[in-house]
């Protein structure tokens, strides 16, 4: 699949390329999409819920994205996902971060 939303991240690179301040990606990808589903538990750090937390990078660059309609935004950053914990669980390490050095 190579138009439209690929993953998430793809999707929060386009918000970049639209203009949106990576603070205003993080709140439409998170804590907006929990409170339309009435999840209000969900998309934020605070007292009694359970820490989901995502570690993204950011590659700078140019860039190209492609929309369902075969046509190509032009930007400049690409967001990528580094690190997945799931209450307390690490679900997703792309470049070991949480891991030990493989010599001890």
């Amino acid at each position: 699949m190579n138009r439209g939303m690929k993953d998430m991240a793809n999707l929060m690179s386009k918000f970049l390329a639209l203009g949106l301040t990576f603070h205003e990606v993080i709140d439409a990808t998170t804590w907006k999409p929990a409170l339309v589903v009435g999840r209000e538990d969900l998309g934020h750090l605070g007292e009694g819920t359970v820490a989901d937390i995502a570690v993204f990078g950011i590659d700078e660059g140019p860039v190209g994205f492609v929309d369902v309609r075969n046509r190509r935004l032009d930007g400049a950053q690409r967001v990528i996902p580094e690190l997945t914990i799931r209450a307390g669980w690490v679900a997703w390490d792309l470049n070991g971060l949480a891991a030990g050095p493989w010599d001890e």
